[in-house]
């Protein structure tokens, strides 16, 4: 009996890893959409708003669940604070401490680096520019994302299975 209890341990531990792999996948996604959905937000309010950039934040906090949106708040707390750095390295800095809880790749972060360092450093024309190719940017990274998660789930949720029957066979 003993033996059968723990052969459905092992088997539910694999497959529950391997959801959790399927799971990272999707966070990745939805954290694409979030960004995409600041960026899209921003350059709506930077078009018609005309609103400065703490409150800008703080609609952005206010629209966006999760770990994006918790971002976008810890921006608008500093900006409102008057911190004597430049926003680029303001945000650089939120976005070193806050990514590490995140599942975005590498290059999914270096688009959000760019966007921090030419927001709010320009005139008008060349930041509605930056948004433009950021969301274009993000649009791309997104639809990589989704695509690789539909790709990935099916085999990751097969791999927890046939792994956790493989090691209840060699176990027993």
């Amino acid at each position: 009996m003993l033996k059968v209890l723990g052969a459905v341990c092992v088997l539910l531990a694999t497959v529950s890893g391997f959801a959790q792999l399927r799971n990272a996948l999707q966070q990745r996604v939805t954290e694409l959409r979030d960004w995409l959905a600041a960026v899209r937000l921003l350059q709506s309010e930077m078009n018609y708003g005309l609103l400065p950039l703490p409150r800008l934040c703080e609609l952005a906090a206010g629209q966006i669940d999760g770990a994006v949106g918790q971002f976008w708040q810890s921006l608008a707390a500093v900006l409102q604070q008057g911190e004597p750095l430049a926003l680029p390295e303001i945000w650089q800095q939120l976005l070193t401490a806050q990514s590490q809880n995140w599942h975005l790749l590498p290059e999914d972060l270096q688009a959000l680096t760019e966007l921090g360092q030419g927001l709010g450093s320009s005139g008008l024309s060349n930041q509605q520019r930056l948004l433009a190719l950021t969301e274009q940017r993000l649009q791309r990274l997104a639809a990589e994302a989704e695509e690789r998660r539909g790709r990935l789930a099916r085999l990751l949720g097969g791999l927890g299975w046939c792994s956790g029957l493989l090691l209840v066979c060699l176990w027993l």
